[in-house]
């Protein structure tokens, strides 16, 4: 009998585990719902105000078109608005989802919208609609939109970071593949997770670091009840190691108990990041991707570069002259000064920034790596290392082709050769240019995070590259430059 209803108690609980979810997601779908409303209903409101009374395109007839006729086509926006971005996934719950992937996405929804919109106008007969009134709502609406998502994003994520809501995680591994996700998923307790556990998988007994803040376990004979015990929405196994047969028979187990699974690559061992799979004779194969910046995809990026870095170069030339004005009347030394780094493949060249610390800092240690407390820093260098101002002067590597605008960012051979020792792979971030700013970078890794941390964004960057890529990490720079906490 127990043999017959174990598969309904199993049924049951992941019912229940999806009712957990599902209340956890209610309270941020409704406001989201709420908000899109009143960004579509705002947006359609603000199209017939534009077109008809600002825009100064003629109005045929030169009679201003009923705005009861167009009130009460509201509704029926707001509808499809909220119809269109259900379709298309909007309402979907991606913790982690990073703000400029939220709205790339949405941008699709809104041209989805449109084209229905548009279908529908024509098949109504009732009254002449502008087409110009519907591209400015569309337009307006997502404006609206981004505010909203923006304002509500602060929200939930000062909710987050005060423990309220998000998906229940525990991180399943040991070594520095777990510390490092651990480490991650709390310093940015916005993107939706919340680790209530930890579980080693070295040989124990029962919690190995009691009073601690995640509790931490030992793996003795399954997870099946710290999973019901603290209410786990999602298992992420990190095991450096493992045997497949091991990590399946926990991933079975979660399953089970009605959590979602997610398995977490050692890069630092393995190029699951670059592996693509084909079928051959009916039999999957997994190949290594070559590093993806070769012939055209060069070109490109290069084009790239060189049309950023000139655009780029015109906004901050007088920023690099303010702080150079700082500079001279803060403290004695030249504004400028170049520092050797490593390039493609390791070749050398001198990166050009602005002076944040005392002229000749180094002249009587040698190469030292800067702290949050370096009593080298200049005030105004503090000012300008803060937001990153001292590496504006790099836009012109760019041009000279030494560095591009996304990449690794350039290291001192002194500091090079004592990671190449230390750190695997290392020398695999050497395949591109070096870069004024990263995935590292955008993801908060900074002067205060390690070379083992940084590596694996920049092995991602690597062998993931794209030019979509380059510009969601250029989108982002600018965000993380106001709010990143490890720039000093």
């Amino acid at each position: 009998m127990a043999a017959e209803t174990e598969p309904l108690l199993q049924a049951l609980d992941r019912g229940q585990a999806s009712r957990q979810r599902l209340r956890r997601w209610v309270p941020v779908l409704v406001p989201r719902l709420l908000g899109d409303a009143l960004a579509a209903g705002g947006g359609a409101l603000l199209g017939y105000e534009y077109r008809f009374y600002l825009s100064g395109v003629p109005i045929p007839g030169q009679q201003v078109p009923s705005f009861a006729a167009y009130a009460v086509a509201v509704p029926v926006v707001v509808g499809l608005w909220l119809l269109t971005f259900a379709c298309t996934g909007r309402y979907r719950f991606r913790p982690g989802q990073s703000f400029v992937d939220e709205m790339l996405g949405a941008v699709g929804s809104v041209a989805l919208f449109v084209i229905l919109a548009l279908a529908l106008e024509g098949l109504y007969r009732g009254f002449p609609y502008s087409r110009l009134v519907l591209a400015d709502a569309a337009l307006a609406a997502l404006l609206l939109f981004v505010a909203e998502r923006a304002l509500l994003r602060l929200a939930e994520g000062a909710l987050l970071r005060a423990g309220s809501g998000g998906l229940r995680v525990v991180v399943v591994g040991s070594g520095p593949v777990a510390d490092l996700l651990m480490r991650r998923l709390r310093m940015f307790p916005e993107f939706g997770y919340r680790v209530v556990a930890k579980v080693e998988t070295d040989a124990g007994s029962g919690p190995v670091a009691r009073g601690a803040d995640p509790p931490v376990y030992q793996l003795r004979s399954g997870l099946g009840p710290i999973l019901a015990r603290d209410r786990v929405d999602q298992v992420v196994l990190a095991l450096s190691g493992e045997g497949h047969e091991r990590v399946l028979e926990l991933a079975r187990e979660c399953l089970a108990q009605g959590a979602e699974v997610k398995v977490v690559p050692d890069v630092l061992e393995i190029m699951t990041s670059a592996a693509n799979t084909e079928e051959v004779a009916g039999l999957p194969l997994v190949g290594i991707r070559p590093n993806r910046l070769v012939g055209a995809n060069l070109l490109l990026k290069r084009g790239f570069d060189l049309v950023g870095a000139l655009l780029l170069s015109l906004v901050a030339l007088p920023v690099v002259g303010l702080c150079c004005l700082a500079i001279l009347v803060s403290s004695p030394g030249p504004p400028f000064y170049t520092q050797e780094r490593l390039g493609l493949r390791g070749r050398r060249f001198r990166v050009f920034k602005l002076r944040s610390m005392v002229a000749d800092a180094e002249r009587e240690t040698g190469p030292v790596m800067t702290s949050s407390a370096d009593p080298r820093r200049t005030p105004v260098g503090r000012f300008i290392r803060r937001f990153s101002l001292d590496e504006l002067p790099q836009l012109l590597n760019v041009l000279r082709g030494e560095m591009s605008l996304v990449g690794p960012r350039p290291e001192r051979p002194f500091f090079a050769r004592q990671f190449e020792r230390t750190v695997p792979r290392y020398r695999d971030r050497l395949q591109v240019l070096p870069g004024c700013t990263g995935w590292a970078q955008v993801n908060d890794l900074r002067q205060a995070s390690s070379m083992e941390e940084r590596i694996f964004y920049d092995i991602y960057y690597v062998e993931n590259w794209s030019l979509g890529f380059d510009l969601k990490i250029l989108l982002l720079t600018p965000w993380r430059l106001l709010f990143h906490r490890h720039a000093y």
